[in-house]
């Protein structure tokens, strides 16, 4: 039995109206939302439907049938031989809803899981079957599910950042001068599979490496070697069972003289402290994501460092940017995203950075959970610019 499936199916159905049918159209996984909302995954062309007052429904190819009874997630599974077409139009007659909520989006990537010849079939399904239906985009009820997290979901994230944590902790007494950002990246990979976790390789192969020296970027690491009062910047995501962590760190490589890092990187580091702090005061339900972003954003500005360049964080859950509502700025990049409510169970990254190369660069990011009437920690803080070589300390 899927308890992930059931705790999710019963969330989402929860916001489906009455009179309505949420369906999610998929065929060997397809949509993503299928996995999220139902922890399913099947090979034949398949309809999931959420319908109030029937509750959560299958219709399958018979091949799929017996593991979709395995999740212990559906009230009702119906299986075809021959037509998925027919089946699809017989069941959706009999639920007669007046609208059907299909997953297609314009603005949120992560909503828009239905591919363009799929909506045009079950467009043409539904029209055939239910002329007088109305169809509509899923896309503001498949947000809020997607974003705030069951008991099961926090369960699994707890552990990936809890292992982001721990592999902190064993990475940065092993650093030494010479070493490659490359060398660093695979080190990282290495010790993230030594600990059971899957490493989420975005687009450079693995987490994000730079010598601040070098230029803090979204880039992949290189050949260039740790020297002597070099800044690490660190960033990784690790996943367990579907969910995903998204923790940074930055690193101070000491010169022979040294016991702590020098002023001008230890302000950097205090104002990346506060402005996490900042954030995080700001958090509670309701608030929105652009005035946590300005709470954050306000305390560089004081200190003298640069604009924060980008939004001060962002969700995170089946992906590393997991869509929604983000604490940013309220400029056109970013759309609606930073004008959403907070909402009690959602998981956010804080990561005020300081990007300046060759200046003293700063990225600290944590992760958080939004309560009922604030927010908690979910990873354990930096409170210091930990230096290479030696075990950190939080």
């Amino acid at each position: 039995m899927s308890r992930l499936g059931v705790e999710k199916s019963r969330q989402a159905i929860a916001l489906v109206p009455d009179g309505t049918v949420w369906a999610f159209l998929t065929r060997e996984g397809s949509d993503p939302a299928a996995k999220l909302v139902f922890d399913a995954a099947v090979s034949g062309e398949a309809a999931f439907l959420l319908a109030p007052g029937r509750g959560v429904l299958a219709l399958v190819a018979n091949y799929d049938a017996g593991h979709v009874e395995r999740l212990g997630v559906f009230d009702e599974i119906r299986a075809y031989d021959r037509s998925f077409a027919d089946a699809f139009q017989a069941w959706t007659c009999e639920l007669a809803p007046g609208t059907v909520l299909l997953n297609y989006a314009e603005t949120d990537v992560l909503c828009d899981g239905l591919r363009h010849g799929q909506y045009l079939r079950v467009a043409r399904l539904l029209e055939e079957a239910l002329p007088g239906a109305a169809i509509a985009s899923s896309e503001p009820v498949l947000q809020e599910v997607r974003a705030v997290k069951t008991g099961e979901e926090l369960a699994r994230l707890r552990v990936a950042i809890q292992g982001s944590v721990d592999l902190y902790d064993r990475l940065t007494p092993l650093l030494r001068v010479g070493m490659s950002e490359r060398e660093v990246q695979a080190l990282m990979t290495d010790l993230a599979t030594q600990m059971g976790f899957g490493v989420h390789l975005g687009d450079y192969g693995g987490a994000l490496v730079c010598l601040n020296r070098v230029g803090l970027a979204h880039r992949a690491p290189g050949d260039d070697a740790l020297e002597p009062g070099d800044l690490l910047i660190l960033d990784h995501a690790l996943e367990h069972q579907g969910y995903h962590s998204d923790l940074a760190r930055t690193v101070y490589v000491p010169r022979p003289s040294e016991r702590e890092a020098p002023a001008a990187e230890g302000c950097a580091f205090a104002s990346a402290f506060e402005a996490i702090g900042a954030a995080f005061a700001a958090m509670r339900p309701g608030v929105l994501g652009h005035e946590v972003d300005a709470a954050a954003r306000a305390v560089h500005l004081r200190n003298g460092y640069p604009e924060i360049s980008h939004a001060t964080g962002h969700q995170i859950g089946r992906h590393v940017h997991d869509g929604g509502t983000i604490l940013g700025p309220t400029w056109e990049r970013y759309g609606d995203a930073p004008h959403g409510a907070l909402r009690a169970g959602q998981v956010f990254t804080i990561e005020p950075t300081i990007l300046a190369s060759p200046a003293p660069s700063m990225l600290v990011e944590e992760d958080v959970v939004v309560t009922d009437d604030g927010a908690a920690w979910l990873s354990r803080r930096q409170t210091s610019l930990w230096l290479a070589g030696a075990a950190p300390h939080a």
